[in-house]
């Protein structure tokens, strides 16, 4: 089954939101990836639907250069002008246009990243694209997790209820490609990563306690793709007294805690006699 097109508009109008409220990935996983890819300042990185930078300036130390694309012009734009405001701008450089257009030449990148976007790309395009882009003995990092939903605490069930609610109502299936998930189900990442020939040398996955305020989850729903204020048009006043109303009911004196995971798989060329089945090498958790 091949990878549905996703559109190009979703996350149009949600820099701003994304930039705020989605959560930085902690630096116990950034520091580890780095490590494992053997970042140590020189060379060079692509984090590809980088959306506004999360991934790029979380790695930056660990680069001489970083080149970061992304579909999405404001996104690209809030990217731009924060490596501006840090005064660094000479080692980015930023590329807009979809991730499977991008004419990169091979051999150049010592790291390809993708923060929780592989899912919309379509894989089988972008991981030969990927193994041609990178050198030799460069790797390939997808991290994933962050958000608020992901847990089985009261607040979080009423937090899914209401966003499925509003998706129903708003026609998110409008907006997201039918069978999208089934697709990722029926061949999974790792998958496609091995039949264009990787491997997985690396799967990490980091623990860490947060509390939310309505705020901060507002904020983050508001920067997905289906529930967007972009997206939900004259409606997005409702659904936001709406979410805050259903989380004020339920929320615990302790406030909204979660337990978050966050996790990356680091891939890399496969040797000649392994291509064509994924096998981890390593594979750890860390509670910081």
């Amino acid at each position: 089954m091949a990878d549905p097109r996703f559109r190009a508009d979703l996350y149009r109008g949600t820099a701003g939101w994304y930039d705020a409220y989605r959560p930085p990935y902690p630096p116990e996983l950034i520091n580890e990836l780095a490590d494992r890819a053997g970042a140590d300042g020189t060379g060079r990185l692509l984090d590809l639907a980088c959306g506004t930078g999360q991934v790029a300036f979380a790695l930056r130390d660990r680069f001489a250069e970083i080149w970061a694309a992304d579909q999405e012009p404001d996104m690209i734009d809030m990217a731009s002008s924060k490596a501006a405001a840090s005064g660094d701008a000479a080692r980015f450089r930023f590329l807009t246009g979809a991730a499977e257009d991008l004419d990169l030449p091979p051999g150049t990148f010592d790291l390809v990243t993708v923060g929780n976007a592989f899912h919309r790309l379509p894989r089988d395009v972008m991981a030969v694209n990927i193994r041609r882009w990178l050198r030799p003995d460069g790797h390939l990092a997808l991290l994933w997790g962050g958000a608020p939903t992901d847990g089985d605490e009261p607040w979080q069930q009423t937090l899914r209820a209401v966003i499925q609610r509003w998706q129903d109502r708003n026609g998110a299936d409008q907006r997201l490609p039918p069978r999208y998930a089934a697709a990722r189900s029926e061949r999974p990442d790792l998958v496609v990563l091995a039949e264009a020939g990787f491997e997985l040398a690396e799967n990490t996955q980091v623990g860490y306690s947060r509390t939310w305020t309505l705020d901060e989850i507002a904020g983050f729903i508001a920067s997905t793709s289906v529930l967007s204020p972009a997206a939900l048009g004259d409606r997005a006043e409702d659904f936001d007294a709406d979410l805050r109303a259903a989380l004020a009911a339920c929320q615990p004196g302790d406030g909204l805690r979660q337990d978050v995971t966050v996790r990356y798989e680091l891939a890399r060329v496969s040797p000649p006699e392994s291509t064509g089945s994924p096998r981890a090498t390593q594979s750890r958790k860390r509670r910081p």
